[in-house]
């Protein structure tokens, strides 16, 4: 379970959400929504422990969540991020030689970097689906999935098989907690908050 309670979230000394509560229960799918530009991707940055709370709490599973205990809460998350691709050194041959993309790389995939590095390749909506698939299925005891647009820019059908692999997790007792904009999905959610109404 994650609880968020009277959340002020900042960055870059603009407020984006103000008094914002949230209780994603186990066994629930929880859709995040908003405008672009609402906050939806620096809000799970938040739920994850990269980004601090400006005021209010962070809770897993009843624990305080702070900037020094997110790693190890971690250890219970699988993210899809938005630039999936960033991932896509899993859908290569096991033989093959790869770099794995480190923690923070992947889960603030849009920060700037250190040193340039080559982008991905775009991904089609076939490869998106299947790496949000593999990474799910490679990480069965992981008790809270986190995904940021995972439909983003596949097809209604592919749509449909994500909310099926992400109801498939809920149904086995996960927290699922998702930031999209697609009506696909959020017609089907426990719990729908529009980040919108928390603004300033």
């Amino acid at each position: 379970m994650l609880e968020v309670k009277d959340a002020t979230i900042s960055i870059g000394g603009k407020t984006l959400v103000k008094g914002f509560s949230l209780i994603a229960q186990d066994g629930q799918i929880t859709c995040i929504t908003g405008s672009e530009g609402s906050g939806k991707t620096t809000f799970l940055r938040t739920l994850m422990g990269f980004l601090p709370v400006e005021a209010g709490f962070v809770s897993v599973d009843g624990e305080l969540l702070t900037m020094d205990s997110a790693h190890a809460f971690r250890r219970l998350m699988v993210y899809l991020p938005q630039a999936i691709q960033t991932l896509a050194h899993q859908l290569k041959a096991p033989e093959a030689p790869v770099c794995e993309a480190d923690e923070y790389g992947v889960w603030n995939a849009t920060l700037p970097a250190a040193v340039s590095e080559p982008q991905p390749e775009p991904l089609s909506p076939e490869a998106i689906f299947q790496l949000a698939e593999k990474t799910i299925r490679e990480a069965p005891d992981k008790s809270i999935v986190i995904a940021d647009e995972p439909a983003a820019h596949l097809t209604p059908e592919l749509t449909e098989q994500m909310y099926d692999l992400l109801r498939q997790q809920k149904e086995a007792g996960k927290t699922v907690l998702i930031a999209t904009r697609k009506s696909q999905l959020l017609s089907r959610a426990d719990l729908v908050l529009n980040l919108d109404t928390f603004r300033q």
